[in-house]
């Protein structure tokens, strides 16, 4: 097998790695951190999706570099290629996300056991997080489509394929913060139906066990009086 194919399956598999990782991690904290309260298999698995992602982010810049220093030798204007630059930067943000997400998104994720991801935030860190998946997304979208778009090599401007992902990451970040707004507001409307019933149901109980209170002390008297008013049963038979 040539060297060039054998680097070009190394990349795709890192390519794969990362994708494949990143939209299981997305699953899984959506489904068991927005759905569902975080518990401790979300944050195990989101662990382990991430290391998937941090190898496939590593292999596919390993494998990245390879492949241009073994086309320059064969392409001396393999650099002037303007596709090849836009995906280095979309991959460059892809992996500035993903520190961004290791960093910050992980330790919220820990510190949000037994509750919802979206319940108690603001909207600004709404949009901060739907904007990390948003970029997620896209990101490893795009590399695999540029990827196999060999016709936009050499004729395409970097500035025509930049504005592509631009635009489809602000649809994606729209659609996906008006889903989760959307999604949090409904999660804290029964929140609070569940604590207004659960408070009535307390004040319920405490009434209960107050009336019992105020009883105990009276029945005693009550049967006394009753008692001293019975005559006996002689006096019924007669």
């Amino acid at each position: 097998m040539h060297l060039l194919t054998f680097i070009r399956i190394l990349h795709l598999l890192g390519l794969v790695m990362g994708f494949g990782g990143a939209l299981l991690l997305d699953g899984t904290i959506f489904m068991r951190g927005v759905i569902r309260p975080v518990s401790r298999y979300t944050i195990h698995q989101a662990e382990l999706l991430s290391r998937v992602v941090t190898w496939g982010l590593i292999l596919l810049w390993t494998t990245g570099f390879a492949l241009i220093w073994l086309n320059l030798l064969e392409k001396p204007d393999y650099l002037t290629n303007q596709k090849l630059w836009a995906k280095i930067l979309i991959v460059v943000l892809l992996t500035l996300n993903g520190v961004f997400i290791h960093n910050k998104v992980m330790p919220m994720l820990k510190q949000r056991l037994g509750q919802r991801l979206f319940v108690r935030v603001s909207r600004a860190q709404l949009a901060a997080l739907t904007l990390i998946g948003s970029i997620s997304f896209v990101s490893w979208t795009m590399p695999f489509i540029l990827g196999k778009a060999s016709e936009l090599n050499y004729v395409t401007p970097m500035w025509f394929i930049l504005s592509i992902y631009a635009s489809a990451l602000a649809a994606t970040w729209v659609g996906l913060f008006a889903l989760m707004g959307s999604i949090a507001a409904i999660q804290r409307a029964f929140a609070k139906i569940a604590a207004k019933t659960m408070q009535a149901s307390e004040s319920w109980e405490n009434g209960e066990i107050a009336s019992v209170n105020t009883l105990r002390p009276v029945a005693p008297k009550m049967r006394r009086a009753m008692g001293s008013n019975l005559k006996p049963a002689k006096e019924y038979a007669e």
